[in-house]
């Protein structure tokens, strides 16, 4: 895939240089100047990755903060007019494609009937609030590893341990366990229902005569 065009329109010569240098001494007046004029055509390309405004603005701050100590710490030397915005163009659009494959593989392990998900309809939190908070969340991380620990089965807390906290894959998982697509989902499953059972007496979230 072509990285989209997200070089601003700013003149290739001895401007361009002199924006570039200054970013790499962390001038204040040039990263100012940076994000004045790179802001919005990063936030556009975000636009091509997801509709959720949150993670527009955070992508576009997160990419270009990252472009600015990348510049600071010498990972990018000016030699020809026109270089400084190709190079930035490049490595704004690759950084955006790993936060956006970042939260293809967070969104995987949060499907239905993930640890978790009857615990925050349960919490009362509001219907925006992300799942990523509880697990994020030094306590209630911290409870989920203990009913992790608690699985009888060593198998199954190993696949789930993998799919939580180290964002593999279930097809990774097969491959690394040398095991069938199908045993993977079967060994989740299993573990899913038993930890989401021992979170939810933790938090006593069991109703009454529910089996």
């Amino acid at each position: 895939m072509t990285p989209p065009s997200t070089a601003p329109a700013f003149p290739a010569d001895e401007q361009e240089r002199a924006l570039a240098e200054g970013l790499t001494r962390r001038d204040p007046r040039s990263v100012r100047e940076f994000l004045e004029v790179t802001h919005r055509p990063v936030y556009l390309m975000t636009a091509r990755l997801t509709q959720d405004p949150d993670l527009r603005h955070d992508w576009t701050h997160e990419v270009l903060l990252s472009i600015v100590d990348e510049l600071a710490r010498g990972r990018f030397v000016y030699r020809w007019p026109g270089c400084f915005w190709s190079w930035f163009q490049k490595r704004s659009y690759f950084l955006l494609i790993n936060h956006y494959r970042s939260q293809q593989n967070f969104s995987d392990r949060w499907t239905t009937g993930e640890v978790g998900e009857d615990i925050i309809e349960r919490m009362g939190l509001p219907r925006s609030s992300d799942p990523a908070g509880l697990v994020e969340n030094i306590e209630a991380r911290t409870v989920i590893e203990e009913c992790l620990d608690r699985l009888a089965n060593e198998d199954h807390r190993k696949a789930l341990k993998l799919i939580l906290f180290h964002e593999h894959s279930y097809q990774d998982i097969a491959d690394s366990l040398a095991i069938s697509l199908n045993t993977v989902r079967s060994w989740i499953r299993r573990a899913r229902t038993a930890v989401r059972e021992c979170v939810a007496d933790r938090y006593d979230l069991n109703e009454p005569g529910r089996d």
